[in-house]
């Protein structure tokens, strides 16, 4: 049942009062990762002075560990389907893989790779995210599902339940005022009435948006001037609300029969919605202190004072290099020892090792031997917590991107069931069909997102690990290019492979030729010296074979053995032959 502007207003407040306690954390994480003066400020205090506060020596540890982090589990996962029958026939799989080719498409037309880049970084820091269900249209003005990306931080899901997902979710945007009438023309008037009038944009009546004045910039409105926009989702479907005009711009109803238009994964946590790195910010704050103060201190001690004692003769004192100064007889000269920046610079590094501890970054992930002295099986052992984190990450991104595919594939066939074109990259090679959803969908919805053997490997490692398991045939030479990544339209790939060692096994078989003393095979080996760029077309010339020519007695024996003049004179003939 379709809800009233008043209704959506209050769920989005009791939303974002229920999220109100993330919003606080949510909002140190990103001023941290965006790093400068907002960044500063949430490691060493809200009250510091602007006076060169982005200037301060302080290692943003916590930007260099997720983007470590996000590089190893950003990979898009490949794509499974089963045969819904249980016979394994010819009809059941060239189906699955239509229905293969059909959600590849999909993740070509919204950028998944691009996406997941974006999602492994803010899946660790946020805690959670989310993509909304949408059409797009193609250049033919065909409609296609399409998952578009939300910020976490505008984010403010509903209850999770006991399944942990919620039934509804708000995304509070400010959005430019021209663009949000390009958008909605039909409510233009009703929203320009304020900037006509020279009003300020007053709060909505029991609408929260202090969080909004905070923030200066979002990640969808780099500048943070707009409207306030909110964009509710529930199974009724979706509303797009202006709460401080109390005005309702679009209602779209839901057509899934599955749930709502949205698709939800967050981080497994112990009790509440938590990023990997809520609980070093602490240690991180801490770091940056006694980092500035060792540098201070360090300074100190490069031009520390010197305690005369007695009488100086050359007047003022001098500093600096080749300074002379002339003391009386007697008098004595000395520096304070002081050894404080030594032991700042050890407490610095307990505070690495604690913040690396708790944030699961290991120093290996910046190319550091923890040990002076490790095997390669003590660096495996030393990965194996950091590799079983990924593993954990990609489950999530699995179980999300299982569900986005449903949700994407029942809105196809629901909505938009004609032929359609579809075109996109599977297994190293491009491919150009069309489709209907109600013939080649026909409610299978289930897909699998599988990783690679080898993936989340760097180029060495995969090519050492592959060529192992391609020699034990755990896997096929197939499977192994699949896993390399830059490897392009792997069945050309393999057509090169095969020609090449059939051109080497024919030059090989020529130069032997030659070498027993084959007079056309030398002569070919000597075109090829001349020309070895047509080296293709002397070895097709050489062994295509020729028709066999006769020898003169040959043919005058087929001279002989011709056939009679079967036409009517030569019967005839042979008529008056036999009779005579």
């Amino acid at each position: 049942m379709k809800k009233n502007v008043k209704t959506i207003i209050d769920n989005v407040n009791a939303l974002m009062d229920n999220n109100q306690d993330q919003q606080v954390m949510r909002y140190r994480i990103r001023s941290i990762m965006d790093g400068g003066v907002e960044g500063m400020r949430s490691l060493l205090g809200a009250n510091m002075d602007n006076m060169d506060i982005d200037t301060l020596p302080a290692p943003n540890l916590l930007v260099s560990g997720l983007d470590r982090l996000a590089q190893k589990i950003s990979g898009v996962p490949d794509i499974r389907v089963d045969r819904v029958n249980d016979k394994d026939s010819e009809r059941a799989r060239k189906r699955a893989e239509k229905i293969e080719r059909i959600v590849a498409s999909y993740d070509e037309k919204q950028k998944l790779k691009n996406q997941l880049g974006q999602i492994s970084r803010w899946l660790p820091g946020y805690g959670y995210c989310s993509w909304v269900i949408k059409t797009i249209k193609d250049v033919d003005g065909n409609y296609f599902p399409y998952a578009e990306l939300r910020d976490p931080y505008n984010t403010y899901p509903g209850h999770l339940g006991a399944n942990q997902q919620p039934d509804e979710i708000a995304y509070v945007r400010r959005i430019p005022l021209y663009k949000l009438t390009q958008i909605y023309p039909e409510h233009a008037r009703a929203l320009r009435d304020n900037e006509a009038k020279g009003k300020q944009e007053p709060n909505g009546e029991g609408f929260y948006n202090a969080r909004l004045d905070n923030a200066h910039e979002e990640w969808e409105n780099d500048n943070g001037k707009g409207v306030i926009v909110v964009e509710y989702y529930d199974a009724s479907g979706m509303y797009v609300v202006v709460p401080h005009k109390r005005l309702m711009l679009d209602f779209v109803e839901n057509p899934l029969k599955s749930g709502p238009q949205f698709v939800f994964a967050k981080r497994f946590s112990f009790n509440e919605l938590k990023g990997q790195y809520d609980h070093v910010l602490g240690l991180m704050g801490q770091m940056a202190k006694i980092n500035i103060l060792s540098t201070i201190a360090m300074e100190d001690a490069v031009f520390t004072e010197t305690n005369i004692s007695g009488e100086l003769e050359s007047g003022q004192y001098r500093k600096g290099r080749h300074a002379i100064n002339y003391l009386a007889p007697g008098t004595q000269v000395s520096k304070p020892v002081n050894n404080l920046p030594y032991q700042l610079f050890n407490q610095v590094d307990r505070l690495e090792r604690q913040l690396r501890l708790v944030a699961g970054y290991p120093v290996t992930d910046d190319a550091q031997s923890p040990n002076s002295f490790v095997t390669g099986r003590g660096l495996d052992e030393l990965n194996a917590s950091m590799s079983l984190m990924i593993g954990e990450y990609r489950n999530i991104l699995q179980d999300a991107l299982q569900s986005l595919d449903a949700k994407r594939l029942e809105m196809d066939e629901l909505l938009f069931d004609k032929s359609k074109a579809l075109v996109g990259y599977r297994k190293g090679s491009a491919f150009a069909e069309t489709y209907k959803p109600s013939v080649d969908i026909a409610k299978n919805y289930r897909t699998r997102r599988v990783y690679g053997v080898m993936a989340g490997f760097d180029e060495p490692q995969k090519i050492v690990t592959g060529l192992q398991l391609l020699q034990a045939n755990i896997i096929d030479k197939e499977t192994l290019q699949n896993n390399m990544d830059g490897l392009d339209n792997i069945p050309v790939i393999n057509e090169r492979i095969r020609k090449e060692k059939a051109e080497n096994l024919l030059f090989e078989t020529l130069l032997a030729r030659a070498n027993q003393g084959d007079a056309q095979a030398t002569m070919a080996v000597v075109e090829i010296y001349k020309n070895p760029d047509d080296m293709q077309t002397i070895l097709n010339k050489y062994f295509t074979p020729e028709e066999p020519q006769m020898s003169p007695e040959e043919m005058a024996l087929m001279g002989q053995q011709q056939m009679p003049d079967l036409s009517q004179g030569g019967l005839a003939a042979l008529a008056l032959g036999q009779g005579g």
